[in-house]
């Protein structure tokens, strides 16, 4: 696989000189997220963006965020956690929670249910507690 470094170099100075969307996140929303093109094991996005949808995990303030990408590939084990997005089954990597500016995000997808969001929070800590 050709990886796309320089495609993703150019859209991300894009991305950076972009002004900053007026709106507010909150814990348990999704959105398409530009993460890039990335080394190893680390999740790309996809497209000309490298975007890929995301759930905010944890907000810092109005810039800076946890976000846990989401995949259409269904995994249930320590580092994935099925949920539910819009009633459609996605698996959430918390293997791969980062810390991400807001400047990476486009459109707003939904939200995931209390219940959902707190299975994904119990599996984080005793991932953490390990």
């Amino acid at each position: 696989m050709i990886k796309r470094f320089i495609d993703w170099i150019i859209a991300k100075i894009i991305i950076d000189k972009t002004e900053r969307r007026d709106f507010t996140i909150n814990e348990y929303q999704v959105f398409w997220c530009s993460l890039g093109e990335n080394i190893g094991d680390e999740e790309n996005g996809k497209g000309d963006y490298f975007r890929r949808p995301v759930l905010v995990f944890k907000k810092f303030n109005n810039n800076i965020f946890w976000g846990t990408p989401l995949s259409t590939k269904i995994k249930d084990n320590k580092y994935y956690v099925k949920i539910l997005l819009k009633d459609e089954e996605v698996s959430a990597m918390i293997s791969q929670l980062r810390v991400l500016n807001t400047k990476r995000l486009d459109e707003y997808v939904g939200y995931v249910s209390r219940v959902d969001f707190i299975k994904i929070q119990n599996r984080i800590i005793d991932i953490i507690r390990r």
